[in-house]
C-alpha cells in the first residue's frame, strides 16, 4: 500500500483485510468493483472487461446483476466477500462508510440459482460456550 492512496482506496485495503481471503465485490455507488488481483481472478473467471485506473487493475458490474456473477465464481470455487455502503451516500458528506457485510461460499450459498429444489440442504453451526 502506497502513502497516496485515496481514502477510498484506503477503505477498500480495509474491507480486503477482514473478507477473509475472499473475493471482494466493493460496492461504489450502483456497481460493485474488483481491484488489483481480485479483479484479475474476476474478470478472467467471469469474462468481464479487466481495466486500469492509475495503474490499478479493475472491474466492475451493475449491483443488480451481481448475483450471477457471484453464483458463476461461487460454482467455480470462490468465496465473494461483500462490501455494502452502510451509510446513505444523500445523507454524508465526503466519503461514504462501507464494511464487509456477507461472506459467500459454497457452503453459505442462498442463490435460488445454485440450490436444487429437488434436493435437501443442510447447514450446521458450531459453538463452544465456557
Amino acid at each position: 500500500m502506497t502513502a497516496k492512496q485515496t481514502p477510498m482506496m484506503q477503505q477498500w485495503h480495509a474491507c480486503k483485510a477482514k473478507s477473509q481471503g475472499a473475493l471482494l465485490f466493493f460496492r461504489l455507488g450502483d456497481f460493485y468493483e474488483a481491484f488489483y488481483d481480485d479483479a484479475l481472478v474476476i474478470a478472467k473467471e467471469v469474462n468481464l472487461t479487466l481495466t486500469k485506473r492509475q495503474e490499478i487493475p479493475m472491474c466492475g458490474v451493475p449491483f443488480h446483476a451481481a448475483e450471477s456473477y457471484i453464483d458463476q465464481l461461487i460454482v467455480k470455487g470462490h468465496r465473494v466477500a461483500i462490501a455494502e455502503q452502510v451509510e446513505d451516500p444523500k445523507q454524508v458528506k465526503g466519503l461514504v462508510k462501507r464494511e464487509v457485510v456477507r461472506i459467500i461460499t459454497k457452503g453459505s450459498v442462498t442463490s435460488q440459482n445454485l440450490l436444487d429444489d429437488k434436493s435437501n440442504h443442510y447447514i450446521a453451526s458450531l459453538t463452544q460456550v465456557g
